[in-house]
This record gives C-alpha cells, structure tokens and sequence, in this order.
C-alpha cells in the first residue's frame, strides 16, 4: 500500500471528527480525510495512531459526559472548524447533534436517526413508494409469528438497528421462527436502535453495495460494488469488489438511480452514505441506508479500485464543495474475509508461498491473536480469521484471483 497522504495544513478548512474507529478499519481513512482538511478529533480515548493526521483532540467519557457539546466547542473555538462529521457506524447521531447544536454544517439529525433505525427507514421508503418492502415492528415472539404469517414465509428476521446483516436470518416456517428471532435478540445493540425487531418479506436477487455523494441537495453515486455473501440461511457480508467490470452498467443504472433518490429523500446532507440494493425480478430494492461511507476497508478497495478518495470526497462534502470524482478507468480490487471451516484453534493462515508472491496480491492479514478460539457465522458474526486484497484490470479478473487465494489462505489450527 502507498505511504498515507500527507496531512493537509493547518490553514486549509478543519473538520471536526467525531469517533475515529480503529487503525486498521479506518486508518486508512482517516489519512485520506486529513489530506483534503485540517481535522480535530473528539473521541473517548486519547489519541495514538490518530496523531500524524490530527491538528488536535478533545477526550470524553461517554458515561459521564454523553453530550460532549462543551469538549466540541474548545475544538471549535481553538482551530477554526467550518463542520462536524463522523464515518463511525456508533457515533453519526452525536456528530450530527452536535453539528445542530454548534451551528455548523453536518448530517442533520433527523437523516441520522434514520440511518441507525431500520424500522424508520423502512415506514420512509414505503411511504413514499420508492422503495416498498412489507416489514412490521413487532417486540415479541406471538407478535412476530402473526406478522409472519401475514407477510407469507420465507420472511426475514432483524434487529431494529445494527448493519453489516448482524443478527438478520431467513426463516422458511413458524417452526424455526423462534429460534431466529432469538438469534435477533441476542445481538450486541452498540447502543443503536433496540426497542422491537423487525419481520419482513424476503427480497431475492443480487445484493450490492452504492455510496452516495451527498451535499448542498445534490446527490451522486460515487462508487459501487459486488457484494459477496455467504451463510445462507444467515446472510452475512465476506467481501465485496469495486471498479471495472464490477457491476454492468444497463443491468445496474436503476439501482443506482434509486439509491441517488433514496438519499435524497431521507434527507441526507453532507455526507457519503453507503446503501444495500438488491436487484429484484421485479427492480431494484433498497434494503438498508447508512449515513456514512461503507464499512469493511472499502475505502481501501475504492482507492485501489477506481482511484478515488473516500476520505477526500467525505472533506468535500462534509464542507459544502463541489464534487469531484473521476474513476480510473481499467482498474479493479476487491477483499475476501476469511474464515474458519469451523470451531478451531488459530495458528495463522496458510503459508501459500505461491500465492504470496504474486503481484496482484496487495495484502493479507489475520484478524485474531494466534493460539485464540476462533468459529464461523452464526456462532460468531465476527468469526473472521483475516482477509485477502486482490487487485486487476476487471472485476471478473479479481472474482477468479479473490478465488484462488481463499482456496490457499486456510486457516490453520486444530478443531476443539
């Protein structure tokens, strides 16, 4: 991977970041928004990796300050900051009340409410017609059988908050539905949204993944991707790929037209804001809306992938400039999580020397410490044992190498 870019002077505009993630999830990142802004950080810990791309920090804790509205205003006060944005799935609703509350520019916070809430989302696309799936809010078992048995099985469990497919499954009769929706329950929240879960129709047809540029009521898609998801009946997120070739432009323009006009309509401003779209028989569907960039180190496969800049395009937006995005063409990347086959001791990855010396093998790393327990989905949502970055000229290209290199990187270790 290149050298991050250099962080951007101290005289160019400043954002206030509230919530920085990690290093490996969001450094990335992060290098890239310090490039195209001046940036100051308000977190629940002091900063360490964070520093070569800050111009300050603010720490708070949560438990006794939740509003850090005060911490926010001597980052305001001492650095000139034009607006307030966040790119953590945990922290968009503070950032966008604290935008409200200092009188800067930000995601409003009635989009983000929204986009932690998938039962808000839902009554917003049916209502308005652009999106209609039959979902209905129900907080026990009793109430999620009637529901189900109204909408027709197959039927989708889900939290009422969460992404990323955490705690969703299908469920193809009342006999299993109470197991799933055990599996709903008993999810980790984050904080997110938890009053209820919700039961829906199950929308068949290829999922995908599209972040919208949104500032100033302009909105563009910006990139786009193939997803890849496996553990039927459990659908779980294990990679995607981006750039050329990864989504035929014809089959897919509707999708993109729709998540363009999905954003606008739940009123999402000065953001990217990354959307599930399912190509359905019957058109495209949007299944889930969130108010910032796309997780799992897609701002690395879109950078490696079409050249862009997420980071920089989140600056642009979050500060009221024009857009600029020009994809390279001929260029394609994409990430595979692994897993293990099942319950094992982690001794690493396959070794694969082969494959490791190929030059279009960017990156492979491992996810837990070795010597540590690791199990697949559903057992564990997060059972990732690592991951692999592939790079070509195509999505086809990268399909057939992300292949390959899943069949060598095994993971090691016995069965327990």
């Amino acid at each position: 991977m290149k050298p991050p870019p250099s962080p951007a002077p101290a005289t160019s505009s400043t954002l206030l970041l509230v919530g920085s993630g990690t290093h490996l999830r969001q450094g990335h990142l992060l290098s890239h928004l310090a490039a195209a802004a001046g940036v100051v950080l308000l977190d629940t810990a002091a900063p360490t990796w964070q520093k070569p791309w800050i111009q300050g920090a603010q720490e708070y804790d949560p438990r006794e300050t939740p509003f850090p509205v005060e911490q926010a205003r001597r980052l305001c006060r001492d650095h000139d900051v034009r607006a307030v944005v966040s790119y953590s799935e945990s922290e968009i609703i503070l950032a966008a009340e604290l935008a409200e509350a200092l009188g800067l520019p930000g995601l409003p916070v009635e989009a983000a409410r929204l986009s932690r809430d998938k039962h808000r989302q839902r009554e917003l696309l049916n209502r308005t017609g652009v999106s209609p799936t039959a979902s209905v809010l129900v907080h026990d078992v009793q109430e999620g059988l009637r529901a189900a048995a109204e909408i027709g099985y197959p039927v989708v469990v889900k939290p009422r908050g969460l992404s990323g497919s955490l705690g969703v499954g299908r469920v193809t009769g009342p006999a299993d539905f109470t197991r799933f929706f055990e599996l709903a329950s008993g999810v980790d929240t984050m904080g997110l949204a938890s009053d209820g879960f919700l039961v829906e129709e199950y929308v068949t047809g290829t999922e995908f993944l599209v972040d919208v540029w949104s500032s100033g009521g302009t909105a563009e898609v910006v990139y786009s991707g193939r997803k890849y998801m496996a553990n039927d009946p459990y659908p779980i997120d294990t990679g995607h790929i981006m750039g050329e070739g990864a989504l035929p432009d014809a089959e897919y323009a509707a999708g993109l037209a729709l998540a363009r006009d999905v954003v606008l309509a739940a009123g999402i401003d000065r953001t990217i804001a990354n959307l599930d779209v399912v190509l359905t028989p019957d058109g495209p569907r949007v299944m889930e809306i969130n108010g910032r960039p796309a997780g799992d180190l897609a701002s690395v496969i879109a950078h490696l992938g079409t050249g862009l800049s997420v980071g920089g395009l989140l600056a642009d937006a979050a500060l009221g400039r024009p857009l600029r995005a020009e994809p390279v063409p001929n260029r394609a990347a994409g990430i595979k999580f692994l897993y293990p086959a099942r319950r094992q001791r982690f001794e690493g990855l396959a070794e694969a020397p082969e494959l490791r010396a190929q030059p279009w093998l960017h990156e492979v790393g491992e996810l837990p410490e070795r010597g540590s327990v690791v199990e697949p989905p559903p057992d564990d949502y997060f059972g990732r044992a690592g991951w692999v970055i592939a790079t070509g000229t195509h999505a086809d290209q990268v399909h057939e190498r992300l292949t390959e290199a899943e069949r060598a990187l095994t993971v090691q270790g016995p069965y327990v």
